[in-house]
C-alpha cells in the first residue's frame, strides 16, 4: 500500500477543458490474483502536479487487462495523471500504475494511442490506451487494416510460416530471418507482416491469361496455397491484431470450456467452440466487453507460451487446477 502518483499543490480547475476517452489497461503489474478474493480496477485523472481528483472511472471487477470506454472532460493546459489503483472487497486501495500525458509538451491538441505505464518512477511494461481532444472530434484511430506488396522478382521463399486451422484467415506464427518477407519488414516498419498477424486476402498478377489482370485468392487453404508459389509479386490484405488476459476460475465439472483442433499448428490454440458450463461462458457472462469467441486464439497459458503441442499439455494440465489464465489473441475490431 502507499504507492503514489504525482504530488504538489492544488491546481485550478478554471480552465479549458479537453474531452478525453479511456479504452483499456494492458500489463498491469501486480496480477497474481484470482476470483475468489475479488478485486476491483478502477483509474482516477488529476493534474500531473497534484490536487483535486478531477474523475474517477467505475471499477472492474476481477479482470486482469480492463477495458472501461470511458469518456469525460477535463482542464486543457496541464499535464494530466493517469493513476490505475486495486481495490480489494474492504475497500483496501493501492495504486497498481500510473501514465501523464502532455498535449501541450507535445505541441498538439490531440492524442489517440497507447501511455506507457509506470510506478514509483520505473516503467511497468503496461500500456493505457486512450484518446483526447480539445475539439469536437477525436483523431482517427489506427486502422485494423492495412495492405502490403511484396516484390519477389527472383521467387524465393517468402519466409513465412502460417497457421490455415481457421477457415477464413491465416494466422502469421514465424517470419524466417533473412528472408523476403524480413527485408520487406525493415524497410516498412510501419506495416509489419509479423508473427500474430493476420493475412484476409492474397493477390497475385495471373500471368497465364496475359491480360494483365490479379487474381486473388480467399479462405485460408487457398491463401496459403498462392503463398507457398513464391509469386515474384503479391499483394496482402492483413489485419492488426489485438492480445488480452483472463483470469478464469475453473468450476468442478466443465473445466476451461472451449474446443481446440486435435492437430494444432504453429504456436497458438485455435478455439472451434466455446462450450457451455465451462469457464469461459462464466467469463463471458460477467464481462460483455471483453469475451472469448469462437476462433480466437490461445497463445499462452499462466504466461507460459510455446509451440502448440506444448500448449496443449499445458490446457491439460490446467484442466484439473482450480484457477487459470490464459492469454487471448483475436483480430482488433
Amino acid at each position: 500500500m502507499g504507492n503514489k502518483c504525482g504530488s504538489g499543490q492544488e491546481v485550478s480547475q478554471e480552465e479549458p477543458k479537453i474531452i478525453v476517452y479511456v479504452k483499456s489497461a494492458q500489463g498491469l503489474p501486480g496480477v497474481d490474483w484470482f476470483p475468489g478474493v475479488d478485486r476491483f480496477l478502477h483509474f482516477g485523472v488529476g493534474a500531473d502536479a497534484g490536487g483535486d481528483e478531477f474523475f474517477k472511472s467505475q471499477p472492474k471487477k476481477n479482470v486482469m487487462d480492463p477495458v472501461w470506454n470511458e469518456e469525460f472532460e477535463v482542464p486543457a493546459n496541464m499535464p494530466l495523471k493517469f493513476t490505475v489503483f486495486q481495490a480489494d472487497a474492504d475497500g483496501k486501495t493501492d495504486a497498481v500504475a500510473c501514465a501523464t500525458l502532455d498535449l501541450a509538451a507535445s505541441g498538439g491538441d490531440q492524442f489517440n494511442g497507447e501511455l506507457p505505464l509506470e510506478l514509483d518512477g520505473k516503467p511497468t511494461g503496461g500500456i493505457l490506451t486512450l484518446k483526447a481532444s480539445s475539439g469536437d472530434e477525436y483523431p482517427a484511430d489506427l486502422s485494423p487494416e492495412f495492405k502490403v506488396t511484396i516484390d519477389n522478382p527472383k521467387k524465393k521463399a517468402l519466409g513465412l510460416e502460417v497457421d490455415n486451422l481457421d477457415p477464413a484467415k491465416l494466422f502469421v506464427f514465424n517470419v524466417k530471418k533473412s528472408s523476403v518477407m524480413d527485408r520487406y519488414n525493415e524497410e516498412q516498419p510501419e506495416n509489419k507482416i509479423e508473427a500474430g498477424c493476420f493475412i484476409t486476402g492474397v493477390t497475385v498478377a495471373d500471368d497465364s491469361k496475359g491480360d494483365g489482370k490479379d487474381s486473388s485468392s480467399r479462405g485460408s487453404q487457398a491463401m496459403e496455397k498462392v503463398l507457398k508459389k513464391n509469386p515474384k509479386q503479391v499483394s496482402l490484405v492483413c489485419k492488426r491484431a489485438n492480445m488480452f488476459c483472463v483470469p478464469l476460475s475453473l468450476p468442478e465439472k466443465g473445466g476451461i470450456g472451449v474446443q481446440t483442433p486435435t492437430s494444432p499448428l504453429g504456436n497458438s490454440l485455435l478455439i472451434t467452440e466455446v462450450k457451455g458450463n465451462g469457464a469461459v461462458e462464466v467469463w463471458n457472462d460477467a464481462n460483455p466487453d471483453q469475451i472469448i469467441e469462437t476462433w480466437d486464439r490461445i497463445v499462452a497459458i499462466d504466461g507460459k507460451s510455446g509451440k502448440a503441442a506444448e500448449l496443449t499439455k499445458l490446457a491439460k494440465a490446467a484442466q484439473k487446477s482450480a484457477n487459470v489464465v490464459i492469454t487471448i489473441v483475436r483480430i482488433v475490431s
